[in-house]
């Protein structure tokens, strides 16, 4: 069990984010908070391994303060929840360093490069007693939670077969072709599939299913 929350250390009022990386997804994530009201959430802090692109990060969105390094993000008494948006292989200890930090954390998807990378997270969370949630987005999508609901009341009956397919040019992207970079379908755009798999053909508590066998072609690169 999680430990309970600790009663609010501020005043009521916007969630303020702290972002991890000045990269593209993260680009993507603040243009989508952006949407949401301002009195409900709002982007206080950005952090790069160069102060440089957190700056031009930060002067391109507003944000008032940009950081040169993850820690000094992790040390931001201003910050709320931070999203992480590094490469894969980093997600492991840019989420130990929040965490650790009793930040809560968004961790852009996929949570870690395998299952006991994403252990040493979720016992963290634990142990510290905060939150921890890889970021799939398709999850709050009205139209897959209604499809979830009538699934699960049994009004499609007992879904056996789960057919996706998603395909687009990714040729020119480098990293999805090295193994050290987190790269191949699974830790990329393939997971959209895999847990909605993971979810419609499960039990109806949301328990996985009971054998899973994967089958794939690798490339020269592994």
């Amino acid at each position: 069990p999680c430990p309970g929350p600790e009663r609010p250390r501020c005043p009521p009022g916007p969630t303020r984010w702290g972002i991890c990386s000045a990269g593209a997804i993260s680009h993507d994530f603040v243009l989508a908070l952006r949407t949401l009201p301002p009195e409900e959430h709002t982007v206080a802090a950005v952090a790069a391994r160069d102060l440089g692109r957190a700056r031009c990060f930060a002067q391109h969105f507003g944000v008032p303060r940009a950081y040169g390094s993850y820690e000094e993000l992790a040390q931001d008494p201003g910050v709320d929840v931070v999203y992480v948006g590094v490469v894969n292989p980093a997600h492991l200890p840019a989420g130990l360093l929040f965490l650790r930090r009793g930040r809560p954390v968004l961790m852009e998807k996929p949570m870690a490069l395998g299952a006991r990378e994403v252990a040493q997270l979720v016992r963290t969370a634990r142990d510290k007693g905060v939150f921890l949630m890889e970021g799939f987005w398709t999850r709050f999508f009205p139209a897959w939670r209604r499809l979830r609901s009538l699934a699960r009341g049994g009004s499609l009956g007992s879904p056996l077969v789960l057919r996706g397919e998603l395909g687009f040019d990714l040729g020119g992207v480098s990293r999805l072709r090295e193994p050290q970079l987190g790269g191949g379908v699974l830790l990329d755009l393939g997971g959209y599939g895999l847990q909605m798999a993971l979810a419609m053909l499960g039990g109806p508590e949301g328990q996985p299913p009971p054998q899973i066998t994967a089958h794939g072609v690798l490339h020269p690169t592994g």
